[in-house]
């Protein structure tokens, strides 16, 4: 009996250290909120150390920019207004651009983190020129993508954030 105590005892404080881990390292991040319902959302965070949550924030960011990426590629190939076709078309080109910089980000992680958060940065900036496209004067619109465009610059933000503590 004293064993399986004790080894509940263990396994709590062994799970109370990595929600402690998720939520020190969240406080510290930008956009806390995302941070703490992304990472305790994923399994994988429960045996995560600090680049392990990184790691996890960027593949959560490469998700979301595929799935852009796709979004635009589908709304490109039903329009036929020719203003809202160059700006999904430059949006097309800057996600495509972001699916390529994020996997840069995830390959720096641990080995050269400045470069893994100068990628990161190269994919915030493209979101958020895909987002302003579509506020340019004269044919000024509504983008399509704001939500998505936020959500890719903030969990690539957040993951920036725990690299930066790593340094």
């Amino acid at each position: 009996m004293t064993r399986i105590v004790l080894l509940f005892v263990l396994f709590s404080l062994n799970y109370h250290s990595r929600a402690d881990l998720i939520a020190d390292t969240c406080k510290k991040s930008e956009f806390p909120d995302l941070c703490n319902s992304t990472l305790r959302s994923d399994p994988r965070s429960a045996k995560a150390d600090a680049k392990g949550l990184a790691l996890i924030m960027l593949e959560v960011a490469l998700t979301k920019a595929s799935t852009t990426f796709n979004q635009v590629k589908k709304l490109l190939s039903k329009t036929t207004e020719p203003v809202l076709k160059e700006c999904l078309s430059l949006c097309a080109h800057l996600y495509e651009s972001i699916i390529q910089e994020i996997p840069k980000a995830i390959q720096n992680v641990g080995s050269n983190n400045n470069e893994a958060i100068h990628q990161g940065d190269l994919a915030i900036t493209d979101a958020d020129t895909c987002e302003g496209i579509f506020n340019e004067e004269p044919n000024k619109r509504k983008s399509p993508f704001t939500a998505n465009n936020i959500a890719v610059q903030h969990l690539v933000g957040i993951a920036e954030d725990i690299l930066a503590s790593l340094s």
